[in-house]
């Protein structure tokens, strides 16, 4: 599935790194909820992509994307990237690294911890510490 850029840029600003903007519909200021559809094979992709919907709960705003979740801890971060220490499908241990829209703070207590958590990797950007 290709996504044009326009699409891409509103992804992209459905987060920010502050996370007081996280998952706001650019309409009407509504909540956003992610729906993972069915998953994407990537042979380039050490995991499983989806196809994924992100829409407004409140007015009919939608997008489709690729995303999936990735169980890690952070081994190392800049402004705009980080990497992370997970285990692939194999379980062989790998190092990852994506763009990030992540608060600088979190990122630094997440590193210092070396606390496992998940992540939310949108279009190949993490996007949200889910836990």
């Amino acid at each position: 599935m290709k996504y044009n850029k326009k699409n891409m840029e509103v992804v992209a600003g459905l987060w920010d790194k502050t996370g007081r903007k996280s998952l706001v519909c650019p309409q009407c200021k509504g909540k956003m909820v992610i729906v993972q559809v069915e998953p994407v094979y990537d042979a380039d992709e050490a995991y499983t992509p989806y196809d994924t919907v992100i829409e407004c709960t409140r007015c009919g705003f939608k997008i489709r994307t690729e995303s999936f979740t990735l169980l890690g801890s952070v081994k190392d971060f800049d402004a705009t990237h980080m990497e992370v220490g997970s285990w692939s499908p194999s379980g062989s241990r790998v190092v990852s690294r994506y763009e990030h829209v992540l608060d600088y703070n979190l990122l630094k207590k997440l590193k210092e911890s070396g606390e496992l958590v998940e992540f939310l990797v949108v279009n190949k950007q993490v996007v949200e510490v889910i836990g």
